[in-house]
C-alpha cells in the first residue's frame, strides 16, 4: 500500500453505506480496507463484491482495530452524530451522510469533537454539487447577482413508502414534524451566500409528516 493512500472504512455497508462503494473505487489514492454492518449476511456479500479485506459487525471495534484512516457513515440518521464523534475522538476522518445529527445537543457535541480532533469532518450534502446548483454558485461568485443578502430554498421528499423497508424511518423521518433533509435546501444556499455567515433563518411547513 502506498504511504499516501487513504484507507477507507464504510459503516452501513449492507445498506446506504454501500451506495458509496462505486465512487470510492473510482478515486485515485483511496482503498477500501474495512466494512461494517450489523447485517452479517449483507456485510459478507458487500465485502465479497468489492474485495474488502476486513469486516466488522461492531463499529467501535472497527475503529479500535485501526482498520481505516477515514470512515464513510451510511447508517440510520440517529447514529450519524455518535458514530462521527467516536471516529473524530480517535483521529479518524469522517464523511457522514445527512443529516449530521438529530438534535441540537448532538450538533453541539459534533462541533466540539470536530474542533478538538486532528481529523477532518465533512457532511456528505450532495445537493451542493448538482450541476444547476454549481452553476448558480459560480454565477454568484462572479458577482452576476450583485450583493447576495437573501436566499430561499424548497425541498420535498416523500418518505412514507420507505416505512416498511427501513423501519427506523417511522420515528426519525415520518414520525416527526419537520424536514429531516433540510440540508438539501440550505447546503447550496449557504454556498451561494459564502463567505458571509448567516445570521437569521426562517422555516415554514404545511404541518404534514412525510417530508
Amino acid at each position: 500500500m502506498a504511504s499516501d493512500e487513504i484507507r477507507i472504512g464504510v459503516v452501513g455497508a449492507a445498506g446506504r453505506g454501500g451506495s458509496f462503494f462505486r465512487s470510492l473505487r473510482a478515486l485515485a489514492g483511496v482503498r477500501m480496507t474495512a466494512a461494517c454492518d450489523v447485517n452479517g449476511e449483507g456485510l459478507a456479500k458487500a465485502a465479497e463484491q468489492w474485495s474488502i479485506p476486513q469486516t466488522f459487525t461492531d463499529y467501535e471495534a472497527m475503529l479500535d482495530a485501526g482498520a481505516a484512516d477515514a470512515v464513510v457513515i451510511g447508517t440510520p440518521m440517529h447514529f450519524h452524530a455518535p458514530q462521527a464523534v467516536a471516529a473524530l475522538q480517535r483521529g479518524v476522518h469522517v464523511l457522514s451522510e445527512v443529516p449530521a445529527a438529530v438534535s441540537l445537543d448532538e450538533c453541539r457535541r459534533l462541533v466540539q469533537a470536530a474542533a478538538e480532533s486532528s481529523a477532518i469532518y465533512m457532511m456528505a450534502e450532495n445537493y451542493c454539487y448538482g450541476i444547476p446548483n454549481v452553476i448558480v454558485r459560480e454565477m454568484t461568485r462572479a458577482g452576476l447577482f450583485g450583493e447576495m443578502y437573501y436566499a430561499e430554498g424548497h425541498y420535498l421528499h416523500e418518505l412514507k413508502a420507505h416505512n416498511e423497508v427501513t423501519r427506523w424511518r417511522r420515528k426519525w423521518q415520518t414520525g416527526i414534524d419537520g424536514n429531516t433533509y433540510i440540508t438539501h435546501e440550505l447546503g447550496p444556499l449557504l454556498q451561494w451566500l459564502s463567505p458571509q455567515r448567516v445570521t437569521q433563518v426562517a422555516c415554514a411547513g404545511a404541518g404534514y409528516h412525510y417530508v
